[in-house]
């Protein structure tokens, strides 16, 4: 598979690396590992138009509900939401009690955030600085019964093209991934690795290494803060 979110040229220029000091087109795997853990980080795929299907249990009753007695709202997983292709409330055998209104992807890129059932809520992305339906689905004059997966939501999310921030935080973590390959080293995540001390003759080259590393490091921690990180907890 193709890099999604850096390229060689990227990761080179992040990492002061040259090709004559590691081959990236033949250690494939550095960047595609460092795409991996980027996702799984942060908890999201940053391509272009990722479709899910998400099944909802009917919440418990919102404080501000319409009557205080049941929910009116819920938070889908990922954003920024692109279009809502199906919304639907499922009877206990799984047939369908009720077909709700869908958004466009050409509705939602035009700012139109609502349609007869229900509004999705939109804020300023943190990546991008742009407004973006952000997930949560609130319902015009419908509530939501408890019950077990009884609401089903598809829907695309995604970026026309891959955040800026997105693509700087790809290269650092495949700039530190190169830096531990080209030394010998091991890498395990961003805040566990090491590299070999090297002989007295090549001294330089480790401290080199190091120096790197650590400024990578930093710059993907920084912009982790920026970007968010997946919860770690269910």
């Amino acid at each position: 598979p193709m890099p999604s979110y850096t390229s060689t040229t990227n990761v080179y220029n992040k990492s002061g690396l040259s090709s004559a000091e590691i081959d990236l087109s033949t250690n494939t795997n550095i960047i595609l590992d460092a795409e991996a853990e980027l996702e799984l980080v942060t908890g999201k795929k940053w391509v272009a138009t990722t479709t899910v299907t998400e099944y909802f249990d009917g919440p418990k009753r919102d404080i501000l509900g319409i009557s205080g007695t049941k929910a009116t709202s819920l938070q889908l997983a990922k954003w920024p939401v692109l279009s809502v292709t199906a919304c639907l409330l499922l009877n206990t055998d799984g047939t369908t009690s009720a077909t709700l209104d869908t958004l466009s992807t050409s509705e939602i890129s035009a700012g139109t955030y609502g349609n007869d059932d229900y509004w999705i809520e939109s804020m300023q992305d943190p990546v991008t600085n742009v407004v973006m339906a952000n997930g949560r689905i609130v319902f015009k004059t419908r509530e939501l019964s408890p019950g077990r997966k009884n609401i089903k939501v598809t829907y695309t999310y995604g970026y026309a093209t891959c955040p800026q921030l997105i693509q700087e935080l790809a290269s650092c973590l495949a700039g530190i991934r190169a830096w531990v390959a080209f030394m010998g080293g091991q890498y395990n995540r961003l805040d566990s690795y090491n590299v070999p001390q090297q002989s007295v003759s090549k001294g330089s080259f480790y401290d080199r290494a190091q120096t790197n590393m650590d400024r990578l490091r930093a710059q993907a921690d920084t912009l982790l803060d920026r970007i968010g990180r997946r919860n770690r907890t269910l």
